[in-house]
């Protein structure tokens, strides 16, 4: 299949270029948000789903095989969903949960190559999940406050960073030491 023009924001976070992370949150956060209240979640769970999602997402992009054959909204979305589901079903509350409406017309004809892509990243949540468990604690505040979205001089000055530059450094050193203890899973 020929990649999708959003292959390109693929590219750019394979190169580390983060700024990407920050526009998927701003187009598709409300979206997921209120699919998830909508079934049987909260606002504190859609934000937990959503920062998941966004690292599974940065994780696939650093799969060199990996090619986007969807646009990444409809991507990030299924990953959501799936995610959300896989709660649900842990709490025994599948039942409960009713059909998700497609994403926007656009992904329709996407949503078979996202589901694809899915299957394979719902099997590596749990080994990501465990390795970022190991990370240190000032890693992990670091990777959450960045999948927010919050802006570099905000979180360090949440962290007690001395300048953003800071914040940027630490977030390469977090993101390759999460990136060896997965790879070591």
């Amino acid at each position: 299949m020929q990649a999708h023009k959003d292959h390109q924001l693929i590219l750019a976070l394979r190169k580390g270029d983060f700024s990407v992370l920050d526009r998927v949150y701003a187009e598709n956060a409300s979206t997921i948000s209120s699919w998830i209240t909508k079934n049987s979640g909260n606002l504190s769970d859609a934000q937990d789903i959503f920062q998941e999602s966004i690292i599974a997402l940065h994780q696939k992009a650093n799969d060199p095989d990996f090619t986007l054959t969807c646009p990444i909204g409809a991507l990030l979305f299924r990953i959501c969903q799936n995610k959300w589901l896989y709660v649900l079903r842990k709490k025994k509350r599948e039942a409960e949960v009713r059909l998700a409406q497609p994403a926007p017309s656009e992904h329709e004809g996407s949503v078979h190559d996202a589901l694809e892509a899915v299957e394979e990243e719902s099997i590596r949540q749990r080994k990501m999940k465990a390795a970022f468990a190991e990370l240190s604690e000032l890693c992990q505040r670091l990777l959450r406050l960045l999948g927010k979205g919050l802006p570099a001089a905000e979180i360090a000055k949440q962290l007690g960073m001395a300048e953003a530059n800071t914040v940027y450094r630490r977030r390469h050193a977090c993101g390759s030491r999460w990136r060896s203890l997965y790879e070591g899973k």
